[in-house]
């Protein structure tokens, strides 16, 4: 079953600085989302998507940020504007504190 966690995103609201503990990935490298899963379970991660499946989760694109905690990734949107970017968790389900926006 594909995580209901779908936060699609295009951030272009002016720069607003805030200081995060999320770890920065990137460097081009394009992986599947199964390959996201297996190297980051349990995590919140922040995707520059270059590929949907058709009920719009995420198939494949580049890793931009990676934390247990989901309020450290929403902190680094700002920092990806102008990207198509997705907020998706990891884990087989959402933890309980966290709130979903769909």
């Amino acid at each position: 079953m594909e995580n209901p966690i779908k936060a699609a995103v295009n951030a272009s609201d002016p720069d607003i600085s805030s200081p995060t503990n999320a770890k920065t990935e990137g460097g081009g490298e394009l992986l599947s989302m199964e390959e996201i899963k297996r190297r980051y379970p349990q995590e919140w991660v922040l995707i520059a998507y270059k590929r949907l499946n058709r009920d719009q989760s995420v198939q494949s694109g580049e890793l931009l940020a990676h934390s247990p905690d989901c309020d450290e990734i929403e902190n680094r949107l700002l920092e990806f504007r102008n990207q198509p970017l997705a907020i998706e968790y990891t884990g087989p389900f959402i933890p309980d504190h966290a709130g979903v926006m769909m």
